[in-house]
């Protein structure tokens, strides 16, 4: 049996604030996106929206270790949904399916920044497996609405999407001090 490293109080007080913080920043652009930036009026997919969000998810990829950023994007679910009021809606799942979609990929892919994909091919990945994860769960509740037609539309949203926020989520990584640190920017 592998023995583990005893974690003194000050590196687990350090853990659970970085876990608030991005936490925080994840609900934040949440809730940004959610009431301040209603891209249904200009694109006319119901429900549409950029991802601001996923920004962190993104960071927390490339200069964390992936668990944390489960944690994060579960948190920031979670919190954004209680905050909304659409814990165990439609809402709620589409959100819950398409996170989980973009995370398992982009946690799959990740060993190969920088070999295969640039951190920026890395959330173009997990913006179509987002739109994808939502199809699936809504199809999953409304099996004959005909959800799939979706797809093309949400397709092509996924690229520009997926790229401003991984664009965002590379400045902001290299502007992070050094100590997550990674060799995926």
């Amino acid at each position: 049996m592998k023995n583990k490293r005893k974690i003194s109080n000050s590196e687990r007080i350090k853990r659970i604030t970085k876990t608030g913080i991005y936490i925080a920043l994840g609900v934040a652009l949440g809730l940004l996106e959610a009431y301040l930036i209603p891209l249904g009026l200009v694109f006319p997919l119901p429900g549409a929206k950029i991802g601001l969000a996923n920004i962190v998810t993104v960071v927390v990829l490339l200069t964390e270790k992936t668990g944390l950023a489960w944690m994060v994007t579960g948190g920031r679910i979670l919190i954004v949904s209680l905050l909304t009021g659409t814990l165990f809606s439609v809402s709620f799942a589409l959100s819950l399916g398409g996170g989980v979609a973009s995370l398992l990929i982009m946690s799959l892919l990740r060993k190969q920044v920088p070999k295969v994909f640039s951190p920026i091919g890395l959330s173009i990945a997990g913006a179509v497996a987002h739109n994808m994860g939502q199809l699936l769960a809504l199809h999953l509740l409304l099996p004959s609405a005909g959800v799939l037609s979706f797809l093309p539309w949400l397709l092509i949203l996924a690229l520009p999407s997926g790229w401003l926020t991984g664009f965002l989520a590379v400045k902001i990584s290299r502007s992070l001090p050094g100590e997550g640190g990674s060799n995926h920017v």
